[in-house]
């Protein structure tokens, strides 16, 4: 790493291109974090120069570092024109800087581009995800044709101009053309099922009970974009020139690395992503513009979305794998509520649990579930764990303390 970079100001290191390529696309990431082990005094200067980059960025398409840098030079020489007014207003260097930048697009032409937060257009499903296990697993593809999913853990693979279904049966997608932002795929997925998917690009998603998901039959050149409600697990492929993104009605989730679980259910009270390998960027999608801000999880930590007070906290998670034991037909849980556990198995049996108002559901419990077993089985372990009685009567199971 270059000494004389302790020499600069933030505005000097934005104008390096190692510097900028390492905040947008993390290259050389090693280097950068010994050079500041090694020279603590410059850490803040490092901390403003990447603010200022990461107020720059295009949260919709991935830019390159000469972007950066050409958008950069058109703010200094807007600057040096109106720094007397823009002084007078702003005080913060930092919001100058994103005032400036929004001044300038404006007088181009192009004013809301560079701050439209990352994902923030909403995507309205075709149709609702349905709880009855009589209804099958469908595709509704964008030309408007619907595919039954027969079996109840159905596999899907997008192939060149092909889509498989479970291995046997092959649609042809030729017709239906490539890339179109208002067109999607949707898989709907209803109680009781599951569904597994490879994506266009090679990404795998496991797709949980009573879920929904929507995705292109190719993804555009720019980024990769997919649109969820329930619960998932993506193991996405790599390709750091095109960022993927999974979005959810309240988050949008930047990959930046491979493996995670998003757990997105309109009836829970919180949105939850959990990290296994690799990076994720969590972003409030309610935020607007500057005010949305990332929060970058790192393995084996969870983020969790709550809903109510439009809030992401971080707690690390030493038996992360447990989130996704569900892709292998295990329910694993550790000091969780029995509630909790009743909303997954009600998910994932398709059965409904009724207690009285006076039971309490708060208990916490810690055990493993198999969820290939019967109800019946499960019930049985279940009862056990949490010291629980219970009849089971057509869908639904009553539940008493015993």
């Amino acid at each position: 790493m270059k000494k004389e970079f302790l020499q600069y100001t933030p505005e000097e290191l934005i104008e390096t291109r190692d510097f900028v390529a390492w905040v947008l696309h993390g290259k050389h990431q090693t280097e950068w974090e010994n050079f500041q082990e090694e020279n603590p005094e410059f850490k803040l200067t490092i901390k403003k120069a990447q603010r200022i980059v990461e107020l720059l960025e295009d949260r919709r398409e991935n830019l390159a570092e000469d972007e950066i840098l050409r958008i950069w030079k058109n703010i200094e020489s807007f600057d040096n024109q109106q720094r007397k007014p823009i002084r007078k207003l702003i005080t913060s260097k930092i919001l100058r800087y994103a005032a400036i930048l929004i001044f300038a697009l404006i007088i181009g032409g192009t004013a809301g581009y560079y701050f439209i937060a990352g994902n923030q257009k909403a995507y309205v499903f075709s149709t609702e995800v349905v709880a009855d296990s009589g209804n099958q697993s469908r595709i509704h593809l964008s030309d408007g044709t619907i595919v039954d999913l027969t079996t109840k853990d159905s596999k899907i693979a997008m192939n060149a101009d092909q889509l498989v279904i479970d291995d046997n049966q092959v649609i042809d997608l030729s017709k239906a053309g490539g890339f179109v932002d208002s067109k999607m795929n949707e898989v709907v997925i209803p109680f009781g099922k599951k569904s597994r998917l490879i994506l266009a690009d090679g990404t795998k998603v496991w797709l949980n009970a009573g879920s929904r998901m929507a995705f292109h039959n190719k993804f555009s050149e720019k980024k990769r974009e997919v649109f969820l409600e329930g619960e998932a697990y993506f193991e996405v492929a790599h390709n750091a020139k095109v960022p993927f993104y999974v979005n959810t009605n309240d988050i949008s989730i930047k990959v930046l690395g491979t493996k995670f679980n998003i757990s997105a259910y309109k009836t829970d009270k919180q949105t939850e992503t959990v990290l296994l390998e690799g990076k994720v960027a969590v972003r409030d999608r309610s935020a607007m513009g500057l005010l949305s801000r990332e929060t970058v999880l790192a393995p084996n930590q969870k983020a969790s979305f709550n809903r109510e007070n439009k809030t992401i906290s971080i707690s690390n998670e030493a038996d992360a794998d447990f989130a996704i034991a569900w892709t292998e037909g295990w329910f694993k849980f550790s000091q969780q509520n029995l509630n909790d556990v009743l909303n997954k198995l009600q998910r994932y049996y398709n059965v409904q649990f009724v207690f009285d108002s006076s039971f309490s559901t708060v208990d916490l419990i810690t055990g493993k579930l198999d969820l290939k077993d019967s109800i019946e089985l499960v019930m049985l372990a279940l009862g056990d764990v949490a010291n629980i009685k219970y009849h089971i009567s057509g869908d639904q199971i009553v539940i008493e303390k015993k």
